[in-house]
């Protein structure tokens, strides 16, 4: 509590902005950015290329204090820090701001992008995204503003490797305490198990589950292979980022601060998306070497006919089927 005080304090003298600052010129500021994530992950590469535009561009005027690797709480409290105005701006991944903004288990709906190319189709279609970040903000007081990509989430475990549908029977699975990713393993005849990330490499380590699902950026990242052998390629989410900002306080800043922002942000996405390519090939290479065994499965269309039968589930959480077939008119156009 004593943290939280002190903090809404200091959030309260940032946010006084000067109302007439001139175009190109920016009032003294400082941003306060947030992710849970490690100083090498797609997180943090995100939120320093925007840190670097913004204190580039505004000539030091405004600067960008981030807080990395879980200082200021994991990322559903990131996402109401953000909805209290005590973070300006925070990376988190788009599952964990769900339970805010229903709208977007779109993006976790299990098979939804048949490729790597079509999540970038989609995230790239400015009128449909725009729509989406709107209701996101409208949602959860917390404004989309870059959208970040990490490569499919692949299945790793400690016990054996899992080539079809069976040889998944009997894993305790930790899974991201998201509807659709629950929902999804259920649909395959598992009991997931609900773990907020911090606690993840404990619980591998001493068997209270025997595996997880991420990125392959997330093994060397948290050196999954001392507690992990086996890596199954199921293709079944894409991962999404997003980095927000806090909505209201978005909307007191000047025009020219606004733009900014945005202009860091949009730099912040393209680079990321850059960065993550090289970054996923080169996280597979480390966990082979490693001794980590990768398959494909042998039965993938089940694990999609099963797992997109949940996608009815959903419709009214996310608002309309309406608006999954439109993101789904938008990945199969040629």
């Amino acid at each position: 509590m004593k943290r939280r005080g002190v903090l809404c304090a200091v959030v309260a003298c940032l946010v006084l902005v000067p109302l007439s600052a001139q175009p190109g010129e920016y009032p003294k500021l400082t941003i306060m950015g947030a992710t849970s994530n490690p100083p090498d992950s797609q997180h943090a590469y995100a939120l320093d290329v925007f840190k670097k535009v913004v204190e580039s561009e505004s000539k030091g005027a405004i600067t960008v204090k981030l807080f990395l690797s879980g200082s200021m709480g994991d990322e559903q409290t990131n996402v109401k820090q953000l909805r209290s105005g005590e973070l300006h701006v925070a990376s988190v991944f788009s599952g964990n701001m769900s339970p805010f903004s229903p709208v977007l288990n779109l993006f976790g709906l299990p098979y939804l992008f048949p490729s790597p190319g079509d999540a970038q189709k989609l995230l790239s279609n400015k009128a449909f995204m725009d729509k989406i970040n709107d209701t996101v903000s409208k949602q959860s007081g917390a404004r989309p503003l870059c959208w970040l990509m990490g490569g499919y989430r692949v299945l790793t475990n400690s016990k054996h490797r899992v080539k079809n549908i069976n040889d998944l029977h009997g894993l305790k699975i930790r899974v991201s305490p998201t509807e659709t990713q629950l929902e999804a393993f259920r649909s395959w005849g598992v009991s997931p198990h609900p773990m907020a990330w911090s606690e993840v490499f404990s619980a591998l380590q001493q068997k209270v589950v025997d595996g997880q699902e991420n990125p392959f950026f997330a093994i060397p990242d948290n050196k999954f292979w001392e507690v992990q052998k086996y890596i199954t390629e199921i293709h079944y989410m894409f991962w999404t980022g997003i980095v927000a900002v806090s909505d209201a306080w978005y909307q007191k800043l000047t025009p020219d601060t606004r733009a900014l922002i945005g202009k860091a942000m949009v730099e912040a996405q393209k680079a990321e998306w850059e960065w993550v390519e090289k970054k996923e090939a080169n996280s597979k290479e480390q966990s082979i070497q490693r001794g980590m065994i990768v398959d494909k499965l042998e039965d993938e269309p089940v694990w999609v006919e099963k797992a997109r039968g949940i996608w009815p589930k959903f419709y009214t959480k996310i608002g309309g089927k309406e608006i999954v077939d439109e993101a789904v008119a938008i990945i199969a156009k040629k």
